[in-house]
């Protein structure tokens, strides 16, 4: 049982990883994400995730968003005082709406659109659609 669900959730992976440059941005028919993002080559893939300025932004956990915004190379490599702790109880910015992630969050009330980015949109509709035309 555990092999078929790592193997499903690797086919989910590679999936998402091909159209992670369209998905990541907020207007994809007008613009993906700069610099875009390769996923073919090893040196691309490791400009993903906090090395890349879009993609760190909606990873980065909402409540330290705002500093995040205004440094991000400064706030995730160099100032070591104060470490962002990226941990499964603090939401990262892309669960939640806006044009930029994150940035409609309400520290008052953190269930506040909630898992309504459009990131959450784009990934459950591709993953849900995928699941029902293998059926077929």
């Amino acid at each position: 049982m555990q092999a078929e669900v790592a193997h499903i959730r690797a086919e989910d992976e590679s999936r998402l990883r091909k159209v992670v440059g369209r998905y990541a941005a907020p207007n994809p028919d007008k613009q993906v994400i700069q610099p875009p993002v390769s996923t073919e080559t090893k040196a691309g893939r490791a400009r993903m995730g906090f090395n890349h300025p879009q993609l760190g932004r909606m990873l980065c956990p909402v409540k330290y968003l705002e500093d995040y915004i205004k440094d991000p190379h400064v706030y995730c490599f160099e100032d070591l005082s104060n470490p962002m702790m990226v941990t499964a109880s603090i939401w990262p910015a892309y669960l939640y709406p806006g044009e930029t992630p994150g940035v409609e969050y309400d520290p008052n009330d953190i269930g506040k659109g909630l898992f309504r980015g459009y990131l959450m949109d784009r990934v459950s509709i591709t993953l849900y659609f995928d699941a029902i035309l293998t059926l077929f």
